[in-house]
């Protein structure tokens, strides 16, 4: 069997790197500059690819794009649900009407399809307001804002699609939760899943939670959680899985449940269909074969076990200044000889390496400590250059 991984992140290098060290031969669609050091690049052609591969091998799509396209409509091995039911990440307005339908804990929302709407509906919230697109925006659909005005403004752009490029539709208003945000991730099989190590990761900017949403700067894990707060969690699984059966489809693959913490129960505030990124980067980190093993159980229909970390993992995200607006790239980068870091966007140009995207590297440290693997990142995050580079000095604290 070889594993065939479509994307060119972070997160699908850390994939990569996980099955490459156990051992397994690894196809990478399309790839970047790091990821054929633990296999092998191939152009990515839609389903003329997937048709190409063969029904043996296992394909993970890493980002959301290709399930919300219907990767796993176009062939059985792929390890991802249906497009009909990629819709949980495809469509925040699916999600949250979804979750109202079978009485799964959410933030109380109201959807807004023009700005006139917008503006009525906006006066049954107070501040901060939080709006939502819609469709997929790359992790810069969420706005939080503290101004009913600059909510109006700014949502009605969204709406329009003046705010986000290729961004439009409407828009959930949310409810904001205070209380602290947590990934939980799981390998699913029909109503079966077993959850993978809990990863706290960091979405703002900028040190102290400032700045603009990103895809992620950073996370560590594994994150100590109460048991019962755990019980409540795999209730939240648990009643999406028997949702997605009653609405006539059968879950296969990752499911990421966003979560907040707030007053002592779990909130689902977003369903992804894939793994979390920078998540990842840890969680393939804690247990390789651990991971693997409970990939390769999931796809096949087996008893599932639980991925035990070994340690703690911190992962700092180095990106390009400019970073998530307008990064810079073409910016040439230097790396140290020892240290493992998962590429991103990074290219490779006269034989160098150099910026390609906003998150460029991830720099991961280890240790039997959550002090020890922090320090271990930053000291690996701090040998590394190029110019403008940018990143969070407090990831982990």
């Amino acid at each position: 069997m070889r594993l065939h991984i479509l994307g060119s992140g972070g997160r699908e290098h850390a994939i990569g790197w996980a099955f490459a060290k156990q051992g397994y031969e690894v196809h990478f669609y399309p790839g970047n500059a790091g990821t054929k050091r633990d296999g092998t690049n191939h152009p990515y052609e839609g389903e003329k690819t997937l048709k190409a591969i063969p029904e043996e091998d296992i394909v993970i799509p890493g980002s959301e794009e290709f399930l919300v396209e219907g990767v796993a409509n176009w062939k059985s091995n792929v390890f991802g649900p249906v497009k009909e039911v990629a819709r949980l990440e495809g469509s925040k307005v699916y999600a949250k009407r979804f979750m109202k339908r079978y009485g799964i804990r959410t933030a109380r929302f109201e959807v807004a399809e023009t700005p006139e709407e917008l503006r009525e509906k906006i006066k049954k919230f107070s501040p901060p307001y939080v709006i939502k697109a819609d469709g997929l925006a790359r992790g810069k659909g969420v706005l939080i804002l503290d101004s009913e005005e600059e909510a109006i403004e700014k949502g009605s752009k969204l709406i329009i699609g003046e705010l986000i490029k290729g961004v439009k539709g409407p828009v959930v208003i949310d409810e904001f939760l205070a209380g602290n945000e947590l990934s939980a991730m799981a390998v699913v099989n029909g109503r079966g899943f077993v959850i993978l190590p809990f990863v706290r990761d960091y979405k703002r900017l900028m040190d102290g939670d400032r700045g603009p949403n990103t895809g992620g700067m950073g996370s560590w894990g594994p994150v100590e959680i109460p048991p019962d707060t755990i019980k409540k969690i795999e209730e939240l699984f648990d009643k999406t899985l028997w949702g997605v059966e009653k609405e006539g489809y059968t879950y296969r693959g990752f499911l990421y449940l966003g979560l907040m913490l707030h007053d002592g129960d779990p909130y689902i505030l977003e369903y992804n269909v894939r793994l979390g990124d920078p998540e990842t980067e840890v969680i393939v980190t804690l247990n390789p074969e651990g991971f693997i093993n409970a990939v390769l159980e999931g796809y096949r229909g087996g008893k599932m076990e639980p991925v035990k970390p070994q340690g703690f993992a911190v992962d700092v995200v180095l990106a390009a200044r400019g970073y998530p607006d307008a990064p810079e790239k073409g910016k040439e980068i230097t790396l140290p000889e020892e240290g493992l870091i998962f590429f991103a966007g990074v290219a490779e140009r006269d034989g160098k390496l150099v910026t390609s995207g906003g998150r460029v590297l991830h720099c991961i440290g280890t240790g039997e400590t959550k002090e020890e693997a922090r320090r271990k990142a930053y000291e690996l995050a701090e040998k590394v250059h190029f110019e403008g580079k940018i990143y969070r000095r407090d990831i982990a604290l």
